[in-house]
C-alpha cells in the first residue's frame, strides 16, 4: 500500500472510529501489561505506528486490522 493510499484511508475514517480503535488497543495492552513496543512486535509493525493509532492520529491498514482481529486484539 502506498503512502497516498494510507493518507486517503485516514481521511475517510471518521475520528470516532479511530478513537474507538485507539481505546481498544490501549485496553488490550493494559490488560496484558504490554508496552507499545511489545504490541508492535506482536503485529509486526513499528512502535511509532502503534503510538499514532493509540492517539487516534492514524488508522492501520486493512491487512493489519485483519491480523489484529485474528490475534484477538480487536
Amino acid at each position: 500500500m502506498s503512502v497516498i493510499e494510507v493518507v486517503k484511508i485516514n481521511k475517510k475514517v471518521p475520528f470516532e472510529e479511530r478513537y474507538k480503535l485507539a481505546q481498544s488497543l490501549k485496553k488490550y495492552r493494559q490488560r496484558r501489561n504490554m508496552s507499545q513496543e511489545e504490541l508492535a512486535q506482536l503485529i509486526g509493525t513499528s512502535v511509532f505506528s502503534v503510538s499514532r493509532w493509540e492517539r487516534a492520529k492514524h488508522y492501520p491498514p486493512r491487512t493489519t486490522l485483519k491480523l489484529m482481529k485474528i490475534i484477538g486484539i480487536l
